[in-house]
């Protein structure tokens, strides 16, 4: 080498590569670390099914619990019902006991029994003489007669209670001799018991007029028909009258007078 201050190479050096080979590593690689294989869970199907037979028995063991405490149950209230049967036969048999069931089935009876009346015509001597006001007179008991819940006095049927009540009345004329005019009132009217200063009231009135046949003196009938529902107060008393009650048919059945409460 030839040392010059105008060229200036720098020092060369001799190394032994192959000890330098050993110790470098290719700047090329990478380099690569190794795993343990992986391992794949399998679920365990076995478990499963396991459980679910557990819950499946769980289930049927408590409705048979249910089952078995429902049938105790009702077992205990057979046995309860059986003694208390038995306490209410022993108490039945007792006087007292029987004579208290038989009064409560005579008040049930009374509340039951039906509020009406049903009568037929009776006739009498005087009826000639009977003014507009007088009543008829009627028969309570005989034939289809007769009255329930209400009293029959003196020609009118008496309501002990304050209700809606369908009132009747028929009546059949019958003459021998009709005047070509001749004309019949029909009327159902109504008094309050212990008040027979203040005058009736008319509840229903019929007429027939024009019902003679043509020929002057030939017999002649005809009939008047009254109903319809009323009010009556407690000890209202209702009674009939016809303006010529000696011209009445006297066919029981062809005459009647009643009411029963709705």
């Amino acid at each position: 080498m030839n040392p010059s201050t105008d060229h200036m190479y720098p020092p060369v050096y001799l190394v032994d590569r192959s000890g330098l080979q050993s110790s470098m590593t290719d700047p090329g690689l990478v380099p690569c670390w190794s795993f343990p294989p992986a391992v794949v869970k399998t679920k365990k199907r076995g478990s499963g099914g396991a459980c679910v037979l557990t819950v499946l028995v769980l289930v049927l063991f408590l409705v048979l619990a249910a089952l078995g405490l429902g049938t105790y149950q009702i077992l205990k209230l057979r046995s309860e019902l059986e003694q208390l049967k038995q306490d209410v036969s022993a108490q039945t048999d007792s006087p007292k006991l029987q004579s208290q069931i038989s009064l409560q089935e005579t008040n049930k009876e009374k509340k039951e029994t039906k509020r009406a009346a049903h009568l037929i015509a009776r006739f009498e001597k005087d009826m000639h003489s009977k003014t507009h006001w007088d009543s008829l007179h009627w028969d309570p008991k005989n034939g289809r007669a007769f009255t329930s819940g209400v009293v029959y006095q003196d020609g009118g049927i008496q309501v002990n209670e304050t209700g809606l009540y369908f009132v009747y009345s028929r009546v059949e004329f019958l003459c021998k001799h009709c005047p070509p005019k001749a004309s019949f009132t029909h009327t159902v009217f109504k008094r309050r018991r212990r008040e027979e200063k203040y005058p009736p009231r008319t509840l229903l009135e019929g007429n027939s007029l024009g019902f003679c046949q043509p020929q002057a003196g030939s017999p002649c009938s005809s009939s008047s028909y009254l109903g319809a529902v009323l009010r009556l107060d407690r000890l209202d008393q209702v009674f009939v009258n016809v303006s010529h009650p000696s011209l009445l048919s006297e066919h029981h059945n062809a005459n009647f007078f009643g009411l029963f409460k709705l």
